[in-house]
């Protein structure tokens, strides 16, 4: 059985995917970037306050299923410029505690000028 996830204080998307769905006790959350929640424009110039803001709609989307950042255990982080990548780790790492989440850090195009896109998994306790 699977069952979408939406945060009222995150960004929906604007295609056919919902932001995160839950599948058991697995969480998968969709790409998400620095949107404002209820506007969708892009918040913050640099990737430490994009990545901040992308950090925000994540813990929201978690906090709607009932979980939090420290029940990810997968992470994927898509950099629009890779040379942003020690800025955008130093900022990342506020987040988690050891032992970190596994992770993938590429450098791709995004859409919207987006600095930084990031997407998870996360393992929830059983109900």
């Amino acid at each position: 059985m699977r069952n979408a996830i939406i945060a009222k204080d995150a960004p929906f998307g604007a295609g056919p995917y919902s932001p995160a769905i839950r599948a058991g006790d697995f969480l998968f959350l969709s790409g998400i970037g620095a949107l404002h929640p209820e506007t969708h424009e892009i918040l913050g110039d640099d990737v430490v306050a994009q990545t901040r803001q992308t950090m925000a709609n994540i813990q929201a989307i978690l906090r709607a299923a009932g979980a939090g950042l420290d029940q990810v255990i997968k992470m994927d982080v898509y950099l629009q410029h890779p040379e942003d990548y020690e800025a955008f780790n130093k900022t990342y790492e506020e987040y988690f505690e050891p032992p970190y989440p596994a992770r993938l850090t590429v450098g791709a195009g995004q859409v919207w000028d987006m600095l930084i896109k990031m997407d998870c998994i996360a393992y929830l306790k059983p109900d």
